[in-house]
């Protein structure tokens, strides 16, 4: 029984792994929108048999980064900016229930991670570059949901930040980034502070960005 156990971990421990690879490749621009992919190539590439890299693909299928028709293809999904579009009102919505929960009681390590975050969000800016961007900003906004008790919430919020996050690198042009600047900075000091109302302001900022469709 203990050997079974111990099995179980690894191969869990093997899953993670491989998704985490797979999903730095996404989100990196190795493994791009439409590009198919094989989980063969995928376990030769990592040196690990093919059962945890399909785990971690279906893994992948489930947040909506990968798209498969049995016996016929699976490929990065290509999101289009109408699903970007979508994905961000859901994902604002989420976000906005977990600020209430977790902005009153952010610990000042979190608040830290997100003020380097946040250097290199503005960092990133000048270049104009839609990854580095992406990415950055992807980072800032992921230091909260950790700090949840909502477990539930934490899932539904994974399930559609690595969605939005990979659409917003290929929209036909940028967000307003001045006042997703203006949020994250409103959103720092609101985690710094404590303060409920100015995270609930930063959230209306956001709610006030268009996603570009055309």
């Amino acid at each position: 029984m203990m050997g079974q156990d111990a099995s179980v971990i690894t191969n869990s421990k093997v899953v993670t792994t491989v998704f985490d690879r797979v999903l730095t490749a996404i989100q990196d621009g190795t493994l791009l929108p439409g590009q198919h992919i094989s989980d063969s190539n995928i376990a030769e590439q990592f040196g690990v048999s093919r059962t945890p890299v399909r785990e971690a693909i279906q893994r992948l299928r489930e947040i909506g980064l990968i798209e498969a028709s049995s016996g016929r293809f699976t490929r990065i999904v290509d999101v289009t900016p109408e699903q970007t579009q979508h994905a961000y009102i859901v994902w604002r919505a989420l976000y906005s229930v977990l600020v209430t929960e977790v902005v009153p009681r952010a610990p000042e390590r979190t608040y830290n991670v997100m003020l380097r975050d946040n250097a290199q969000f503005l960092a990133a800016l000048p270049a104009r570059e839609a990854r580095p961007i992406a990415k950055a900003n992807l980072n800032f906004f992921s230091r909260l949901p950790p700090e949840s008790e909502n477990a539930a919430l934490q899932r539904a919020i994974t399930s559609v930040v690595h969605l939005l996050s990979l659409g917003s690198m290929h929209l036909p042009s940028f967000i307003d980034l001045e006042s997703l600047s203006d949020a994250q900075r409103l959103l720092l000091g609101a985690v710094h502070d404590q303060d409920l109302a100015a995270a609930r302001e930063a959230m209306v900022l956001l709610g006030e960005i268009e996603i570009p469709v055309l």
